[in-house]
């Protein structure tokens, strides 16, 4: 019969189940002990020794192994020790890349049959052209547009055991959720292009409600008269000289082109 031993305890029965959920996802079993009578005792928790993780004798060096790289900030596998922040980074910066590609994709669908894709470092060359086939797949669907002919109406109309749901979804769940995903990410890559202060030249800046003091009660009276129609005093705001100001076509077009550097 295997022994379990203790191989992590604690006052908080959270941190056991976070290591147990580590441990079973290298295929160690694990078993926690205590935990309910520290939920109904909470104050009883150290004389007892607190919430315990067991773990069989036989994976106790394994067990102490991944607890120790966790604890530092580290993954291993057969072949080596992986730094997690290091491996989210890139997993993170791989991503964006993908976006980015489907972002310049659906805002001009002939870059699809070009080769400017192919010299990306973080995406093997495999993955892009299956990126690639399923932009194809997605420009195909988004040609999909709703058809209803006057005999599949009065088809459907007699025969009550059908749906018309299946006419008007022309397109898959997923198209919706990729497009959603895609056009989310533009959103956020034109809302970070803020202009430059046209008072100071910095890029602190932000857009909102203005903040100044002027006539701060006589625009508050009229915000709540007639916000439901339309928003009052929205501009840019500059954090570093407080100037307010609102964006002109001129200064869009020079800060998309190249953003002159900040004088902070």
């Amino acid at each position: 019969m295997t022994k379990l031993i203790t191989i992590y305890s604690s006052n908080i029965p959270i941190d056991c189940h976070i290591l147990k959920g580590r441990l079973e996802t290298e295929g160690i079993p694990c078993f926690i002990y205590d935990e309910n009578l520290i939920w109904v005792h909470p104050f009883k928790a150290v004389a007892i020794g607190g919430v315990k993780l067991k773990v069989p004798s036989d994976k106790f060096v394994q067990s102490k192994k991944t607890i120790d790289l966790t604890s530092h900030g580290k993954l291993f596998d057969d072949i080596g020790e992986y730094d997690i922040e290091k491996i989210l980074s890139n997993e993170i910066n791989r991503q964006n890349e993908i976006l980015s590609i489907k972002s310049k994709i659906r805002t001009d669908s002939s870059m699809i049959d070009k080769t400017i894709f192919d010299d990306s470092k973080l995406i093997k060359q495999i993955d892009i052209q299956e990126l690639l086939n399923n932009e194809r797949n997605f420009l195909e669907l988004s040609k999909n547009k709703f058809k209803f002919s006057w005999k599949q109406f009065f088809y459907e109309l007699f025969d009550f055991d059908r749906s018309v749901i299946k006419y008007l979804r022309t397109k898959p769940v997923d198209y919706y959720i990729e497009k959603e995903i895609v056009e989310n990410y533009i959103n956020q890559k034109e809302s970070k292009r803020t202009p430059n202060c046209p008072n100071c030249d910095s890029d602190n800046t932000s857009f909102g409600y203005s903040i100044d003091f002027k006539l701060d009660i006589l625009y508050l009276i009229l915000s709540l008269l007639i916000a439901p129609l339309f928003p009052i005093r929205k501009k840019y705001h500059c954090f570093d000289c407080s100037h307010d100001f609102k964006r002109n076509r001129k200064t869009a077009t020079a800060n998309r082109v190249a953003r002159p550097i900040s004088k902070r």
